[in-house]
């Protein structure tokens, strides 16, 4: 039930999310359209993240099957092979990135007074990248964990 929920809200939240505008450079637009411009960077790259947060649950739910399935050794203690720990968890980091990004983002905006828009922006696109990186790298990260495990 609790999977089914996760899903169903995700569902929903990838079909509330607008895909990005414009890729004009910043150069001769007036300020408003250089903060839509911004605007829709930012919410380009969300957008394109969130299409890779499916693969990351994926992901994370092949790990913990593996881990499931592991055995105790004589001292009665299941250790995990090296590596798994940390693929499971870089994809739970990213993936809470992601989560505390959009709240923060959808609770702040709308406090944001319109001569500070840009500047908002600018620090949004810094964190949106990162927040890239992050998945990126956890997605890459589990994925070669599994090769490298003969798992894939």
């Amino acid at each position: 039930m609790r999977v089914l929920s996760f899903f169903l809200f995700f569902a929903v939240l990838l079909l509330s999310c607008k895909p990005g505008a414009s890729t004009e450079t910043t150069a001769a637009m007036s300020p408003a359209d250089e903060v839509k411009a911004l605007e829709a960077e930012v919410m380009s790259i969300h957008d394109s993240l969130m299409t890779r947060m499916t693969d990351m649950t994926r992901l994370a739910s092949e790990l913990r099957l593996i881990k499931s399935k592991m055995t105790e050794n004589e001292a009665g203690k299941i250790e995990s092979p090296a590596g798994l720990e940390e693929a499971m968890a870089s994809l739970k980091l990213a993936e809470q990135g992601m989560w505390d990004w959009m709240k923060s983002y959808t609770d702040t905006k709308p406090t944001i007074p319109e001569d500070q828009l840009k500047s908002f922006y600018i620090k949004q696109l810094e964190t949106i990248n990162k927040i890239r990186q992050d998945m990126l790298a956890s997605i890459d990260k589990a994925q070669s964990w599994l090769a490298d495990n003969g798992i894939k």
